[in-house]
């Protein structure tokens, strides 16, 4: 065989990969068309008899017979599409839905897999279906994959059962920014029944894993976080100074209000800007000579604060601010200007 010869055979080759190339190319687009068709004419079927779930008084055995005839898939997001936008008596109507269609046994599989991202999956079924499943999400609060870890502490949010609270104040010095985002917002979303137990977490807690449950106790605001939160205002770390006089602003602790005035002569700014803020917040007018000092601070971030806590003191801290418009100190002479030219509805002005 010449050079011509295989020149041939090599260009023939080419061309009959290229047409088989072109052709798989092309059934594979026929197929997927085909499937997306064929799974929207079942959504489209399965949301059709959910509409029929969410309105009848009870759950209709030919109704499940209907969804039990659908891939598990498709029943899997049918039921989550449906618990996002309705809650109460339907909510537990789609739990009862998916243990008879085998889909929280499915749910609880997944949750075992050696993948996490099966693992994941497993547990946002489980989130959606509702239900307490403790035993099977509870050891994920020590699962190896941030993404799980943040799923098992959504999950408790809506199931605050002592253990549940006890794990997610565990996990509030995760080093994962998702994992302590969604625990803050599940903590939150416990409200009161997290109210002692985080007391309890705060008054053993101290540097900066105490940081996160400060900040959250500033949000919840109430009155058994004052006496935790006033040991933690000499903390060593300056951010939970700041945070623990937040929350001490935050309850509008009167009796701490002098540890709060110490605070003033802090030497980080932080911390000297969120005490003149707790003062001002509750109404601690005596202290208003300390705080109107802060208006000649360096930081802005402080006098800032400072001229909103006068305003918030009210006369004493706004006959401060007027005598403070005419000082010598040029930033503090601005700042009690911006404070009073600020209208009745800027903050601070209650």
């Amino acid at each position: 065989m010449d050079d011509l010869q295989l020149l041939r055979v090599a260009l023939r080759v080419l061309a009959a990969l290229f047409v088989a190339a072109l052709a798989f190319i092309a059934a594979h687009g026929v197929w997927l068309l085909l499937r997306r068709r064929w799974r929207a004419a079942r959504l489209a079927e399965g949301r059709a008899v959910m509409a029929g779930v969410a309105t009848a008084p009870a759950l209709e055995p030919q109704a499940v017979r209907r969804l039990r005839a659908l891939p598990p898939n498709i029943q899997s997001q049918l039921l989550v599409e449906l618990t996002r936008n309705l809650g109460g008596s339907v909510r537990e109507r789609v739990g009862v839905l998916a243990r008879e269609l085998g889909l929280l046994d499915h749910a609880r599989r997944l949750s075992r897999s050696r993948f996490w991202w099966r693992r994941l999956r497993g547990l946002r079924l489980l989130t959606a279906f509702g239900g307490d499943e403790a035993e099977a999400v509870l050891p994920h609060f020590h699962d190896s994959h941030p993404a799980v870890r943040a799923q098992a502490a959504e999950w408790a949010g809506d199931h605050p059962s002592p253990a549940a609270v006890r794990a997610l104040l565990e996990m509030l010095a995760d080093p994962a920014t998702l994992c302590r985002f969604a625990v803050q917002d599940s903590i939150l979303r416990v409200g009161l029944a997290a109210a002692e137990p985080l007391a309890e977490h705060l008054a053993r807690s101290s540097g900066c894993a105490a940081a996160p449950a400060l900040e959250v106790a500033a949000a919840l605001a109430q009155p058994e976080f004052a006496e935790p939160a006033l040991r933690l205002c000499g903390d060593p770390d300056p951010e939970v100074r700041a945070q623990a006089a937040a929350v001490v602003g935050a309850v509008q602790a009167p009796e701490c209000a002098v540890v709060l005035a110490g605070l003033l002569a802090d030497p980080d700014a932080r911390v000297r800007a969120t005490a003149a803020a707790a003062l001002g917040r509750i109404g601690h007018w005596p202290a208003a000579p300390a705080v109107a000092k802060l208006l000649r601070d360096p930081a802005f971030p402080v006098r800032r604060a400072a001229g909103l806590a006068l305003r918030g003191l009210g006369s004493p801290g706004m006959l401060l601010l007027g005598r403070y418009r005419a000082d010598t100190d040029p930033f503090a002479a601005d700042m009690a200007r911006q404070v009073l030219d600020l209208p009745d509805t800027a903050p601070g002005a209650a």
